[in-house]
């Protein structure tokens, strides 16, 4: 019986892939979900599947190893200390800012404090305080760079039991240089840069885990419309606007959709595949244009 953890569940893509796994009779989930009792969507959608575990854990939240080793055993009571898949998909991006260009900070003291200064101290530690700050970036950096790391760490152990040893990091065409250069995309900086970090990350692991067996790949899952399941309609709003302003045409799909594809491409990895970044449709992630 196949275990999955899917870190960021809670809505869009992480939702899809927790539903459609838990379909398959066989399986074993486990929803990873940074605040479980306020995902209504999530429990929705797996009230009737015995199959789906829901557990809290937040990938900005690196204060202490005991956090990571508390989520870890939790998935090992339930699958004899084993886990087959992880697939990370947790993301964070402020609709409200994601179209700031370098050119967009009255100066660099602003971009840097954007970037890098707003929640790198004490007060990151605490979720109350970061409703105080309004700066996007290091927020997407914690979630966006670094949590493909605190998770792959944190479910390394389990993964290590098992012999299918597979890694899946959900990527985005947007933090992938051709991409940006063939679709000459000058802003969404901070998202963009974050991402790609978490594609490097994904390929670290992959030369790291090789000789292990492992099978670490970035996943791309294509534009995919998630405003059925986001957290505020009103927030979308802007994003929706400035897209409409762009020149970038994309083909959107569902939720459903993607996860479909994608999971056709899970299903199928191999070696061969370690340290690639896929796209959904099968093959290697390829730059529009």
């Amino acid at each position: 019986m196949p275990s999955y953890a899917v870190v960021g569940a809670s809505r869009g893509i992480g939702l899809e892939f927790v539903y459609q796994l838990a379909c398959r009779s066989d399986t074993v989930v486990f929803a990873i979900a940074r605040n479980p009792e306020g995902s209504t969507h999530l429990k929705t959608a797996v009230a009737t599947f015995k199959n789906v575990h829901i557990i809290s854990g937040d990938v900005a939240d690196h204060s202490t190893l005991e956090a990571s080793l508390r989520l870890s055993k939790q998935v090992s009571e339930i699958t004899s200390g084993k886990l087959d898949y992880l697939i990370h998909n947790a993301a964070n991006l402020d609709p409200n800012d994601v179209f700031k260009g370098f050119s967009d900070y009255p100066n660099m003291e602003d971009l840097d404090n954007d970037f890098i200064s707003a929640v790198c101290g004490p007060a990151s530690r605490h979720a109350n305080q970061l409703k105080l700050i309004s700066r996007p970036f290091p927020l997407q950096y914690k979630v966006n760079s670094l949590g493909p790391v605190h998770s792959i760490t944190a479910f390394l152990p389990l993964l290590r039991a098992s012999t299918t040893r597979k890694i899946i990091v959900i990527g985005s065409g947007g933090g992938y240089a051709k991409t940006i250069l063939a679709l000459g995309i000058v802003n969404i900086c901070a998202y963009a840069m974050s991402k790609a970090a978490a594609h490097i990350a994904a390929t670290k692991f992959a030369l790291q885990l090789k000789d292990e067996g492992f099978v670490v790949v970035t996943l791309d899952p294509g534009f995919v419309n998630v405003s059925a399941t986001a957290p505020s309609k009103d927030a979308l709003k802007g994003f929706r606007a400035a897209m409409r302003e762009t020149e970038v045409q994309f083909a959107v799909q569902t939720p459903k959709e993607s996860v479909l594809d994608q999971l056709r491409v899970i299903d199928g990895l191999e070696s061969s595949h370690n340290g690639l970044y896929l796209s959904h449709k099968g093959g290697e992630y390829q730059a529009p244009g």
